[in-house]
C-alpha cells in the first residue's frame, strides 16, 4: 500500500523517570525498603558519631547503598532530615492510635491524655535512636520543629475539651514532655525503668482523679 505512513511512538526524553504508576510494585517496593534503610542509617550515625558528623556519604556507606542512590531516595540532606522528622511524628501518631483503640471503652476518665501516656511509655522502650535523630534534624533546621509544635498545640485543645479534669490532664502533658525533653538532651537523671513507673503513676492518677480532686484540682478555665 503506498501512502500510508505509520507513526513511530514518541520517544521519552533520555532521563525521563517513570511515573510511580507506571513502575512494577516490586520497584515501588524497594524504593520504600531502601527509604526506610536510610533513615535508619541516619539515625544510627547520630547515636554513633553525634549530629555534628551526620553526613551523607557517612549516611549512604552504613545503609549500603552508593551516594547516587541515596540521592535519587533523598535529593538532599534537608530532604532526609525532614524524613527523620517525619519518621518521628509518624511513629508517635501511631502509638497514640494504637493506646487509645485500647483503652478507649475501659470506663476511667481523661482517656486521650492516659493513651498519650500510654504511648510515650512504649516509645521510650523502643525508641533508643529517634530522638538523637530528632535532635539532629532540628538542630541543623530549627524550622522542622513545626510539625511537633503543631502537634503539641493542637493535642493540648484536644485534652483541655475533652478530659474531666483538665487541671490534670495539661499538669500530665507537662511532666511528660519535661522527661521527653531531658531524653531528647542526654540529662535525664533517670533510666527507662524509672521513667515507666512515673509514667504508670500518672496514668494510674488521671484513671481515678478523686483525691487530685478533693486537693485543689479543678477545671481549666
Amino acid at each position: 500500500m503506498t501512502g500510508t505512513k505509520t507513526k513511530s511512538p514518541k520517544a521519552e526524553p533520555r532521563n525521563a523517570r517513570p511515573s510511580s504508576a507506571s513502575k512494577p510494585a516490586g520497584q515501588n517496593s524497594r524504593r520504600a525498603n531502601s527509604r526506610e534503610r536510610i533513615i535508619d542509617a541516619a539515625l544510627d550515625l547520630c547515636c554513633i558519631q553525634g549530629v555534628r558528623h551526620l553526613s551523607l556519604d557517612a549516611v549512604a556507606e552504613r545503609a549500603g547503598l552508593s551516594k547516587g542512590g541515596l540521592l535519587y531516595n533523598f535529593n538532599s540532606k534537608s530532604a532526609l532530615l525532614q524524613a527523620m522528622v517525619t519518621r518521628h511524628m509518624d511513629l508517635l501518631e501511631t502509638a497514640k492510635a494504637r493506646a487509645l483503640a485500647s483503652i478507649a471503652n475501659d470506663g476511667k476518665p481523661n482517656v486521650r491524655i492516659r493513651a498519650y501516656l500510654l504511648a510515650i511509655k512504649g516509645l521510650i522502650s523502643s525508641e533508643h535512636n529517634a530522638p538523637a535523630g530528632f535532635l539532629a534534624a532540628i538542630a541543623e533546621e530549627p524550622e522542622l520543629l513545626d510539625p511537633a509544635r503543631e502537634h503539641h498545640e493542637r493535642f493540648v485543645r484536644e485534652i483541655r475539651a475533652e478530659s474531666e479534669n483538665p487541671d490534670l490532664a495539661i499538669y500530665a502533658f507537662a511532666a511528660v514532655e519535661g522527661l521527653r525533653s531531658l531524653r531528647l538532651f542526654g540529662m535525664s537523671p533517670f533510666c527507662e525503668k524509672e521513667m515507666a513507673r512515673q509514667l504508670d503513676g500518672l496514668i494510674n492518677l488521671l484513671g481515678a482523679p478523686e483525691g487530685a480532686a478533693s486537693s485543689g484540682t479543678g477545671q481549666a478555665g
